[in-house]
C-alpha cells in the first residue's frame, strides 16, 4: 500500500536525492547541498504554496458557494497549470478534476489522471453531475458563474 512507504518514498525524493544529485553531478559541496537543497528549495517551496493559497482564498470569485472564503482566481489558475479553481474544490473536495468539467483550463493534473484512467491504472473517479453544480451554482452561488448569464431574472 502507497501509505506504508509515504514518508520514505518523501525523504527520498524531496531531500536525499535532491542533496546528493549536485554533489555527484555537478561536484557540489555537502554543506552547500544540503542548504540549497533542504532549507532554502524547501522553505521557497513552503512559502510559494502558502502564497497561492492565501490569494486564492482572498481574490477572485465565489460562483459555487458565496459564503465561504475559497475564491475561483484565474491567474493562480494560469500560474499552476490548473489550480486555481479554489470555490470549486472546497463546495465538491471529492472531485477528482478539482474544477468543473469545462473550466479545466490548462489543468494538467485532471490531464494526467485521465491518460492513467484510460490506460487503467486510474478508476473510480468521482465528480459530480452537471445537474448538481446548476443546483449549487443557483442556490449557494455568487451570481458570477457564466451559466447564470443564460438565465433571466435578477444577477
Amino acid at each position: 500500500h502507497f501509505y506504508r512507504y509515504y514518508l520514505s518514498l518523501q525523504l527520498f525524493f524531496g531531500f536525499i536525492l535532491p542533496t546528493i544529485i549536485p554533489v555527484y553531478l555537478w561536484n557540489e559541496t555537502w554543506a552547500r547541498a544540503i542548504i540549497s537543497q533542504v532549507f532554502i528549495r524547501y522553505i521557497i517551496t513552503l512559502h510559494t504554496v502558502w502564497t497561492i493559497n492565501s490569494i486564492a482564498h482572498a481574490w477572485g470569485t465565489r460562483p459555487y458557494d458565496k459564503n465561504i472564503k475559497p475564491t475561483d482566481n484565474i491567474i493562480i489558475n494560469y500560474l499552476t497549470l490548473g489550480e486555481g479553481y479554489y470555490n470549486y474544490h472546497h463546495v465538491f473536495p471529492w472531485d477528482y478534476r478539482a474544477a468543473e468539467i469545462g473550466n479545466n483550463r490548462m489543468n494538467y493534473t485532471t490531464l494526467f489522471i485521465d491518460m492513467f484512467a484510460k490506460l487503467g491504472l486510474a478508476y473510480d473517479l468521482k465528480y459530480p453531475s452537471m445537474d448538481l453544480i446548476k443546483k449549487t451554482v443557483f442556490k449557494r452561488g455568487g451570481r458570477t458563474h457564466l451559466m447564470l448569464s443564460e438565465v433571466p431574472g435578477p444577477k
